[in-house]
């Protein structure tokens, strides 16, 4: 069994700069809890009651009064930061597509998505105007070096925010309008803070954190295999068995072959075929086992499409409004409407999908795709005391209940925190497509959740893509085509990233027509995944794997660089893919990279 990355030692961690936050400064502030109508409950209602261990804090709320109280959020914190406005910052989002960097003053999100409330149509507050929000984590950078992480280190019932405004911030428990009976109390989820020089070592003390809420799943093996999606369009029988002979006498490292999304007859009609498909998912299981390939399932456990038969057979096992009517007032696409798993005949239904794809179809492996569509708040359940975290969480463990025993789980565009010690592997970035765009958006959203990778899960970076192939897909009903642009400077610089990920590699080419060149890359990717890289600063632009000695390059710009990095001593350098050797360098490293290019280098001591 693969070890965890948490071996830094673990060290004290310090609070010795006047402009940084003190963790006390949090921990003693006096919370706030705000009613469903917005207005702030008196203090006589409710007891807060704290419990603080060196740098982490536990809160509960009670309510001591004889009347429910209907609780929107809990204020943890609400104050002015002792740092400039332009300080840079780093935050997570609720989900996969969405993060947050820049500074306080002028915050930027990350991806090609945008922020979280314009993703999902989340309504806005009328008394947050202005302010940002980022989920679970925030990450403060003054200019001298020294860091202060703020973090939620466990979510089982609550999803925690941190908004803020420059300097004002606020750290939020969202309950959800959820009702608080007379003597009921609530735990809230675990909050800490950490202070130190090295960003590693924050997330290191922070995982270690998470680890004790929610110990992670380990699995013995970085995943490897070909998905269809980005390759095989349309998905048909005949050319899934074609790439898997393909994999089976060229490449059988790769092992699996991923049957992504399209297999089905709709969103939550899994167990019926698409009729383009040509065949139904049993057989086509069985004859990729004969040919000596592993057939990889594919779920979206939480979408109903509302073509599909279980939308219009069963529409009371949806999430629905106030008046019964199934409802998807936030969301990204507008026909999908949402499994509700507190309904105990919908729980039922998943987990006879999962039975029958298991059992049946005998996958070993699961892709649970668009998970963060059941963790979306502000919506009325089959039983509604029950928060979209807890709900969630309920329909995962469904699954990983039935299959964890011998099956490997993968999430993908997840709500992050929700999801934490539920999966193996997760995706930390969005589709990627054969253009400099997507391929430049994905390396930067990889690279700043790099951290996370062997710490929480195993990141998935999507899949490699070597070769140029145009992606044909549907719109409306309207065939469309997405040529590939990439140069071969642009494919140089999307294969570094899957290096530097030291993620999950996943072939998305068609394996029966690429050239034997990139057969043996796709080698040289599984022989080096397992460990991400450290970047030197937030540019992003050198990035070490100690432990297998390689200095990964970026160059983002759009012009030639020259890009510099320090060796130890006198070092022999050499080209990762081709092995030449690029001379002895002492001290210094000076590379000149095009622009879009980037460099994976090899070095080693030079010899005496």
């Amino acid at each position: 069994m693969r070890q965890p990355k948490l071996t830094r030692k673990e060290e004290p961690l310090t609070e010795n700069k006047e402009y940084l936050m003190s963790k006390d400064t949090i921990f003693q502030a006096d919370p706030a809890v705000r009613l469903s109508n917005q207005s702030l409950c008196g203090k006589a209602l409710y007891r807060i009651e704290k419990k603080t261990d060196k740098n982490r804090m536990q809160v509960s709320i009670l309510n001591c009064s004889d009347r429910d109280l209907k609780i929107k959020e809990v204020v943890l914190y609400g104050g002015t930061l002792p740092v400039s406005k332009d300080t840079p910052f780093y935050g997570e989002g609720f989900h996969m597509l969405s993060q947050y960097r820049g500074t306080l003053e002028h915050p930027v999100t990350v991806g090609a998505y945008g922020d979280d409330e314009t993703f999902f149509r989340f309504p806005g507050e009328p008394y947050r105007q202005g302010m940002t929000r980022v989920s679970n984590l925030m990450l403060l950078m003054p200019e001298d070096g020294f860091k202060q992480l703020i973090a939620f280190t466990s979510c089982r019932r609550f999803h925690g925010l941190f908004y803020f405004r420059e300097n004002e911030l606020e750290i939020v428990q969202d309950t959800e309008d959820k009702v608080l009976r007379p003597g009921e109390r609530w735990e809230l989820e675990e909050l800490a803070v950490y202070s130190g020089t090295d960003r590693e070592g924050l997330f290191d003390a922070l995982s270690r954190d998470i680890e004790r809420n929610h110990p992670r799943k380990l699995w013995e093996e970085i995943m490897t295999g070909w998905c269809s999606y980005y390759a095989l369009r349309p998905m048909t029988a005949g050319g899934l068995y074609e790439n898997a002979r393909a994999m089976k006498e060229r490449i059988p490292e790769l092992k699996r072959l991923q049957i992504d999304g399209g297999y089905e007859k709709h969103n939550g009609d899994w167990l019926e075929a698409n009729p383009e498909l040509g065949a139904d998912m049993e057989e086509i299981c069985r004859i990729i086992r004969q040919i000596g390939v592993e057939p990889v399932g594919y779920l979206s456990p939480f979408i109903v499409d509302e073509d599909s038969d279980l939308y219009h057979e069963h529409p009371d096992w949806l999430l629905h409004d106030e008046n019964g009517k199934p409802d998807n007032h936030t969301g990204h696409v507008k026909r999908w409407y949402y499994l509700d798993v507190t309904h105990p005949e919908a729980l039922s239904y998943l987990k006879h999908v999962v039975a029958v794809m298991h059992d049946k179809w005998g996958m070993r492996y699961f892709k649970l795709d668009f998970l963060a569509y059941g963790a979306l708040p502000g919506y009325c359940r089959y039983q509604n005391e029950v928060t979209s975290v807890e709900a969630f969480r309920r329909g995962m463990e469904a699954i990983v209940g039935l299959v964890e025993k011998d099956s490997f789980i993968l999430g993908c565009n997840a709500p992050f925190w929700p999801q934490l010690g539920l999966v193996h592997a997760n995706r930390a970035s969005n589709d990627i497509y054969r253009s400099w765009k997507v391929v430049k958006g994905n390396g930067e959203e990889e690279f700043l959740r790099n951290w996370q990778h062997d710490r929480l899960w195993i990141n998935d970076p999507d899949c490699v893509l070597l070769e140029p192939l145009d992606f044909h897909y549907q719109v409306k009903g309207e065939q469309v085509i997405k040529k590939s642009t990439l140069t071969p400077d642009e494919f140089l610089f999307h294969r570094a990233v899957i290096v530097a990920s030291g993620g999950m590699v996943l072939s998305g080419d068609l394996l029966y027509e690429i050239s034997e060149e990139s057969i043996r890359v796709l080698k040289k990717l599984m022989e080096t995944a397992g460990e991400a890289a450290v970047f030197e600063d937030d540019s992003l632009t050198v990035g070490r794997i100690a432990g297998k000695g390689l200095v990964c390059l970026f160059n983002w710009q759009e012009q030639e660089k020259c890009i510099d990095f320090r060796v130890e001593g006198r070092a022999e350098v050499h080209d990762f893919w081709s092995g030449e050797n690029l001379g002895e360098f002492d001290g210094v490293v000076t590379r000149r990279l095009r622009a879009h290019s980037a460099e994976v280098l090899k070095v080693t001591a030079a010899e005496k």
